[in-house]
């Protein structure tokens, strides 16, 4: 079994949960913006002093908003002592991190499904369900700068920030993990595919295809409104392949898209069940985890067709 970070409930001892982990955090604002700077730091201030963010020395420790964020258990207990209600930002390049944003109410879903098809699925990882019903696809930083949109409704956050379970969106909705609901730190590398052409390794010479270990319900065909249609064995196939850190996360997002495609009437819902149970058994899920989980992609049909 997959062991993960289980994140209390409340803001303040959820974001000394993550200063214990080794994530950086720091206090943003309902409406998404970093608390205030210093006089020497706010370009409106007569006081203000020109210098690199990283390199401030003003002592004020919620300064230049992301560049703030910190491990030190006793200033983020302070932080959320004096604001219980701030929500919970993370910087993405400072932790390690490179998100793909997905955001469905300005294309972001049909965008993805359009970034698939032409450069390929994306790597299984950690994910997290924003609370305005988008996705954070959370990859291990490519050491590289990038580019900021991936299309209508995608960001590729690199330099900035996200927010981080159970911060509360503007709709009132809240952030939370894919899957068991645990953070899992993610293993999974940017994808080469999306880095800058002159950052990419030059191609592999092509493999033979493996045998597929479960027989096709029915030939690859295309969506409807485009896309790459899946199967039942390639849901399956996904799961198996998974590596270890990553096998909650691959087996929700195999879930959600069979309740999806089950809706489409173009799989049969209990045939994927019976063999996204079998495969999840095969990588060292549980029964009654994996079962727990296919339940749980059916009551989210906002998540569903999204890519993991």
């Amino acid at each position: 079994m997959t062991v993960g970070l289980r994140i209390p409930a409340k803001l303040p001892a959820a974001a000394e949960a993550y200063a214990l982990a080794g994530i950086k955090v720091f206090r943003v604002r309902r409406n998404k913006t970093p608390y205030a700077n210093c006089a020497r730091c706010d370009r409106q201030s007569s006081l203000y002093v020109k210098h690199r963010p990283e390199a401030c020395q003003c002592g004020v420790p919620t300064c230049h908003g992301f560049w703030a964020a910190t491990t030190d258990l006793n200033l983020v207990r302070r932080w959320w002592h004096e604001e219980p209600d701030a929500n919970i930002g993370a910087p993405c390049k400072l932790n390690g991190w490179a998100v793909v944003d997905i955001d469905p109410r300005n294309g972001g879903r049909e965008s993805l499904q359009a970034l698939e098809t032409r450069v390929g699925l994306l790597p299984s990882t950690t994910m997290q369900i924003t609370g305005g019903d988008g996705l954070h696809i959370i990859y291990r930083s490519p050491g590289f700068e990038l580019p900021g949109l991936g299309g209508p409704g995608i960001d590729f956050k690199h330099n900035g920030y996200i927010l981080l379970a159970p911060s509360v969106h503007a709709s009132g909705g809240r952030y939370q993990w894919a899957g068991a609901g645990t953070y899992l730190p993610p293993t999974a590398d940017w994808p080469e595919t999306l880095l800058p052409r002159k950052q990419r390794r030059a191609a592999p010479v092509p493999r033979a295809a493996p045998r597929h270990r479960f027989p096709p319900l029915e030939p690859h065909r295309g969506r409807p409104g485009g896309g790459r249609m899946w199967t039942v064995e390639d849901l399956v196939q996904h799961v198996m392949d998974t590596h270890e850190g990553s096998r909650n996360n691959a087996f929700y997002f195999a879930a959600c898209r069979a309740h999806e495609l089950a809706e489409q009437r173009l799989i049969d819902l209990g045939e994927a069940e019976a063999g996204l149970i079998t495969a999840a058994s095969a990588v060292g899920l549980s029964d009654t985890e994996a079962r727990a989980s296919f339940d749980s992609a059916s009551t989210r049909p906002s998540d569903r067709g999204w890519a993991a």
